[in-house]
């Protein structure tokens, strides 16, 4: 599967529009549309923001492997079991886009303290 392809599949599993990707890497639309048509090939730096922003391995974008998850690491499930259940939507698991809405959520609460 091409670069464009897995770009695709993974916006699209993750229900992000093309605009919105775009706006989340401070890209353009265009600059998604080529990549997802296998027009244009991002550069090193656009390929590790679309692959931390997907938590999916670089080699997974790439296509040098069909295993997308980066080495094992504890999700929000294992950790928050009670977190998890409140914020799923409709019975499924959080997507990699939740997960990270939190992280930014979580980030900008401990930065707010003033302890």
């Amino acid at each position: 599967m091409s670069f464009g392809n897995r770009l695709k599949s993974l916006r699209e599993k993750n229900n992000i529009s093309r605009e919105e990707l775009a706006k989340l890497l401070d890209l353009s639309y265009w600059a998604i549309s080529k990549y997802e048509n296998n027009e244009r090939i991002p550069d090193h730096e656009t390929i590790n923001k679309i692959a931390d922003y997907f938590i999916v391995t670089i080699d997974y974008l790439l296509g040098r492997s069909d295993n997308p998850s980066p080495s094992p690491k504890s999700t929000i499930d294992e950790e928050w079991p009670g977190v998890a259940n409140i914020l799923r939507r409709n019975g499924k698991k959080l997507t990699p886009a939740d997960k990270k809405r939190i992280e930014k959520i979580i980030k900008a609460a401990v930065e707010d303290t003033d302890d």
